[in-house]
């Protein structure tokens, strides 16, 4: 029996601190010169080994100490600068075509559900309400009035993902005052190839005990050459292929790097702190999803406070 299965997994990431973690002053000598005006070391290595990113001395004399500095990026227990992933303990099914309310806008729709677009109301009749799968990442290490003010200020969202039939699907991402960019947009039941995993999905479980599959890395980024995936797939990109739980080869969405289906554009002025969802939903029944979890890694030149990982 066909299920469809999706899955996100989430990329490892934290916040880089452009700011003292407040052990400035420290006058341990450390191949250099205690400065006490300045709080460091003067003449000593730069910090861009684990031993220099973890030892409480200013080493480089720029007002920044171990993995307050973006030199320390990722090494030793510094984490990744800009960079913040919500790993989820336990695979989270996709809802699988949830609701049937017709509506023009969300405010129709019952409470935790949003108005899509539905091969139903693509063949003409009004929209449906269906409830999607959201998952948060809260950020704080930004300034407390910053915004988005370039595209290039998101370097990307990435998620693993498997799932049965990718023509299922609408994915959103959600910014803390609102914005919406759509990453992956809903075209409807046709296409060719009509059937595409993403990742290698289980599309032999039951309705009633859905099995995860195995998930492929997709990123979305500004700079993607790929197409969005969907028109990506339409114009009949390289695909790879995988043998099915049935014995037929399927074509597999390539794991890499593509364009949002939606303009990043819609992002610009956005508050860069606090919650930034991603929605999935799925709008066609059978074939279903798991997520996993996902990330997004800001440029690390725009964080103001990377002393430490920020809220998830």
């Amino acid at each position: 029996m066909k299920t469809k299965t999706l899955l996100w997994v989430v990329v490892s990431s934290a916040f880089w601190v452009a700011c003292s973690d407040g052990r400035r002053g420290n006058t341990k000598v450390d191949g250099g010169v205690p400065n006490t005006n300045l709080g460091c070391i003067s003449g000593s290595s730069p910090e861009n080994d684990p031993t220099a990113c973890g030892d409480g001395v200013d080493n480089d004399c720029d007002g920044l100490i171990d993995c307050a500095d973006p030199n320390c990026s990722g090494l030793g227990a510094c984490p990744v600068c800009g960079m913040i992933t919500h790993p989820l303990s336990t695979p989270l099914a996709l809802p699988d075509g949830v609701g049937d309310t017709v509506c023009t806008t969300d405010a129709n729709c019952p409470t935790g559900q949003l108005c899509y677009d539905t091969p139903m109301n693509m063949d003409g009749n009004p929209k449906e309400c269906r409830k999607p799968y959201t998952s948060k990442l809260n950020f704080t290490g930004f300034g407390p009035t910053q915004t988005l003010d370039d595209v290039s200020n998101i370097q990307s969202v990435c998620a693993t993902m498997e799932h049965s039939w990718m023509r299922d699907l609408h994915i959103d991402l959600v910014a803390p005052t609102g914005e919406v960019l759509q990453l992956d947009k809903f075209l409807g039941q046709t296409g060719t190839p009509d059937e595409i995993y993403m990742g290698k999905a289980n599309d032999c479980d039951q309705d009633g005990s859905p099995v995860p599959g195995t998930g492929a890395m997709y990123c979305w980024k500004p700079t993607a050459t790929k197409k969005a995936m969907l028109p990506y797939a339409n114009a009949n990109g390289m695909m790879d292929h995988v043998s099915s739980c049935l014995g037929n080869s399927v074509d597999e969405l390539p794991a890499g790097d593509y364009q949002a289906a939606g303009a990043w554009i819609g992002l610009l002025g956005a508050t860069l702190n606090g919650d930034w969802e991603i929605r999935v939903a799925d709008l066609w029944p059978m074939d279903n999803g798991y997520i996993f979890g996902w990330s997004i890694a800001f440029d690390p030149t725009i964080v103001q406070d990377c002393s430490g990982p920020p809220v998830q």
